[in-house]
Formats: C-alpha cells, sequence, structure tokens
C-alpha cells in the first residue's frame, strides 16, 4: 500500500465553509501552528504546519502548494476542504481561545484519517 505524505496536505486544520461578516469571523484571525496526525498505518505523520487566518479567511503560511479555500467561524466551528492533486481532505472541528482540535479524512489516491490539534501563535 502506497504511504500518503501530510505534509502535502498541508494545514488541514483550517479549512471552512461558513459565511460570516469579516469582523465577526476575525475573532480568530493571526498565526496558528496545526499538529496533524493519522489514526491509521496507512498515512505518515505527525506533521506540522504554519497557518494564518486574516479576516476570517484561512491561508497556509507556508509553501505547501494545496488548494485550499473556506473561513474560520466567528463561533470557533471549522469545516472545509484541502485538494492536491486527486488527493481530497475534509475537515471538521472548534477553535476555543488560543487553541483547537478536531479530525480530518482523506479520500482520492487512498483513505486515512485522523486528529489535528493547534494553537495560537501571534
Amino acid at each position: 500500500m502506497k504511504t500518503i505524505r501530510l505534509a502535502a496536505l498541508a494545514p488541514l486544520a483550517f479549512i471552512v465553509t461558513a459565511t460570516l461578516p469579516a469582523e465577526a469571523a476575525g475573532r480568530f484571525d493571526g498565526a496558528w501552528s496545526v499538529v496533524a496526525t493519522s489514526s491509521e498505518s496507512s498515512c505518515t505523520g505527525p506533521y506540522n504546519y504554519p497557518i494564518v487566518i486574516r479576516d476570517g479567511q484561512v491561508d497556509d503560511a507556508g509553501s505547501n502548494d494545496v488548494d485550499a479555500s473556506g473561513r474560520a467561524g466567528a463561533d470557533g466551528g471549522i469545516t472545509g476542504t484541502i485538494r492536491k492533486g486527486l488527493a481530497v481532505v475534509t475537515v471538521s472541528g472548534r477553535l476555543k481561545g488560543k487553541a483547537g482540535s478536531g479530525r480530518w479524512t482523506l479520500s482520492g489516491l487512498a483513505s486515512c484519517s485522523g486528529r489535528w490539534t493547534a494553537r495560537r501563535t501571534g
């Protein structure tokens, strides 16, 4: 079985689809450090990802060459997707204060899943 490298899938913890005004969504604006771990042996990890949230919009703070889109909700709820090639990651979770956690699932070339945790760094 082919091992999937999570590093190629980048900041999977923070891709969001909520629609909120920028001032409400901006509650979680800033730099975050995300750690993604796999609960299955078919995926490697853990991996650390820097991300930035600006006006509720999520952006990869590194150069991981992924297609990520979404928003961070004012209530901290997070859902969304990340794409790289044929791989698609769906993400769900919650930010609260200076921390966050949730789950992710990879589909496409292979399937696996895991958890993520985050802490605010700036």
